[in-house]
């Protein structure tokens, strides 16, 4: 299930729930004050590993160019 992020408007705190998709958009209790006003917070996704940004420079393959796969050899048996 995804995580979410909610922003309380009562206490201003912001925590996150682990919700179905069905779920995601009912207003979520808030843990700091017990607040049932609290408005889903949309932020910018994290990518996995090392890299922090977007940059073509991170994507160049260090060990150059990219050879083509063998073709395998035909299955023994196989009709053609």
């Amino acid at each position: 299930m995804p995580l979410y992020e909610y922003r309380c408007a009562a206490c201003d705190e912001t925590f996150e729930i682990i919700a179905s998709l069905a779920e995601r958009d009912e207003k979520a209790v808030c843990p700091a004050c017990g607040g049932h006003d609290s408005a889903r917070v949309y932020s910018p996704i994290t990518l996995g590993g090392r890299r922090t940004s977007i940059n073509p420079e991170n994507f160049v393959r260090p060990h150059g160019p990219v050879t083509p796969p063998r073709p395998s050899p035909p299955n023994k048996g196989a009709r053609s």
